[in-house]
């Protein structure tokens, strides 16, 4: 996956669709790593763009508030891509694939083909917020147990995810701002 500054990942053929490479590959979908793909035979070798980015895993996030902060970039992200075609179940979530860049404060999603599987999107999510949730040493790790419940328990869409998520970070900074 990620070696000497460059992501590439192989697949199948058949994990991605042709109208998904189609748009992976323009660029137009801001909120995704362009992509390109080298077809040889029944597999593909897709090479990403991520000049400035870096995933998550290089990084030690050790802050509730900024764990909260990439999850709701990565929630409204999910909810994006739809409008280009993407669905959200199908792209995997970890911190390997979760990119950041520390100029600009971004975040994009790798596109990885995850198991297509009714729940994914769900389990991809409950498991990159068990993979924050580890590094996090300041105590209040809670607040991601409450959003992995959140996930988990109900049956919230993408967009009722960001808004609980707000709740969530605005009692945090409170919580946070009242004990200074």
């Amino acid at each position: 996956m990620w070696e000497n500054n460059e992501y590439k990942m192989c697949m199948r053929e058949e994990s991605i669709l042709d109208y998904e490479r189609v748009m992976l590959s323009s660029g137009e979908c801001n909120y995704l790593i362009p992509m390109l793909f080298i077809g040889e035979k029944d597999k593909l070798t897709a090479y990403y763009d991520c000049r400035g980015f870096v995933p998550l895993s290089r990084y030690k996030i050790e802050k509730t508030t900024d764990a909260l902060y990439i999850m709701e970039k990565v929630l409204l992200i999910m909810s994006n891509v739809i409008e280009y075609l993407i669905t959200p179940s199908k792209i995997l979530l970890t911190t390997d694939t979760v990119f950041y860049d520390t100029e600009s404060e971004k975040i994009k999603i790798a596109y990885v083909p995850a198991d297509d599987n009714q729940d994914s999107l769900r389990r991809n999510l409950i498991n990159i917020i068990a993979q924050l949730k580890a590094e996090i040493c300041d105590g209040q790790g809670e607040y991601l147990d409450r959003l992995a419940n959140l996930v988990y328990a109900n049956n919230y869409t993408l967009r009722d995810l960001v808004n609980k998520l707000g709740l969530l970070r605005r009692e945090l900074y409170s919580e946070t701002s009242a004990s200074s």
